[in-house]
């Protein structure tokens, strides 16, 4: 992946006030790639019929032109070669879980899927951005001869408050482990560490942050319905939105608002609030910089109505990838350089 270049200028600096900054302040790259000529033996929970990687790619590339024309301001779409040899590996993210401060975990997926990692961690560490200057750094890895396991359809981001800036929801029990959530939290953890010596803070200072306001890491146990392969088929989140559902009795929804109940709900995280409930195919929804949420076409209107002019709804359905248990949020990584420690773009 060498030779990606520097994403363009995507934004002003802090102090600049609002009226000088673009519309959004994304400047983000989204990593995608290729369907495998051999999806067809990709790995799913139904297994009725045969997959046809001609039509998903088909899919794919729809999805991949709406992230360049409809992904934000000055977006950046990087696109991995498909691997012949790993059917899986157009759902790249399971491969990588986006952190604060331009940091990455490098994730440890099921065996038969380990070779799809290194292509994008390489290509994430490869990116590098012109404002601020800087380039992505890989703050952590599961180590899958440890024992830990992360994929990062299980792994969902929800915006906290001033109590708590970053809470991560890692579904544990079958794809994911306790040991892999623990891997999530050690590149937190770094992360964090590196913020702090970027900004000469003590190391003392920078260990009561990381314990209390900078991030937490919540364990969903997924056996409370197995009809879900990752957390994130089940559950989304979106700005100004909230959880987006297929049922408000869902457990694995219910385990997550359990979770946060303590914790500061805000007018753009909107997670103590009542879920929008959409077609079970449909609570799949994936939340780009500058307020854009992409979606299944059956959840658009739901979405729109609860997000209002704060949000953009793109309408998006990818049925042959969706057979193989896909869904948006599974084929792009968000690499967003206005993600912080204490900001949000």
């Amino acid at each position: 992946m060498d030779g990606i270049p520097p994403v363009p200028f995507s934004g002003l600096p802090d102090e600049a006030s609002e009226l000088q900054k673009p519309p959004s302040m994304s400047g983000v790259v989204y990593l995608t790639r290729g369907v495998s000529p051999g999806f067809a033996a990709a790995q799913r929970l139904d297994d009725e019929g045969t997959l046809d990687a001609a039509l998903a790619q088909r899919e794919h590339d729809v999805f991949v032109r709406a992230l360049r024309t409809r992904g934000g301001p000055f977006a950046s779409v990087v696109e991995i070669a498909a691997d012949p040899h790993q059917p899986d590996c157009v759902f790249v993210e399971d491969a990588l879980v986006a952190l604060p401060g331009r940091g990455v975990l490098r994730c440890a997926p099921h065996d038969s899927r380990a070779g799809e990692v290194e292509p994008v961690v390489r290509a994430a560490a490869s990116v590098s951005f012109e404002f601020p200057p800087g380039a992505v750094a890989v703050d952590g890895e599961a180590r899958a001869e440890e024992g830990e396991r992360i994929e990062g359809g299980d792994v969902l981001y929800v915006r906290g408050g001033d109590d708590v800036y970053h809470h991560y929801f890692v579904g544990v029990g079958n794809r994911s482990n306790a040991k892999g959530a623990d891997a999530l939290r050690r590149a937190l953890e770094r992360g964090a560490a590196r913020r702090a010596a970027t900004k000469h803070e003590s190391s003392k200072k920078t260990t009561e942050n990381t314990k209390s306001a900078l991030f937490k890491v919540h364990e969903i146990d997924m056996s409370v319905d197995t009809s879900w392969l990752h957390l994130k088929s089940a559950v989304t989140w979106a700005p100004y939105v909230g959880f987006i559902v297929s049922s408000a009795t869902c457990p694995v929804y219910g385990a997550i608002r359990a979770a946060l109940a303590p914790h500061e709900a805000t007018t753009t995280n909107l997670c103590l609030s009542d879920p929008v409930v959409v077609p079970r195919a449909a609570a799949n929804a994936l939340p780009v910089p500058g307020g854009i949420v992409f979606c299944h076409p059956s959840a658009a209107a739901a979405i729109q109505t609860r997000g209002g002019a704060q949000i953009e709804v793109v309408p998006m359905e990818q049925p042959e990838l969706a057979r193989a248990d896909g869904a948006l949020t599974c084929c792009a990584v968000v690499l967003d350089p206005f993600f912080d420690w204490t900001a949000f773009s």
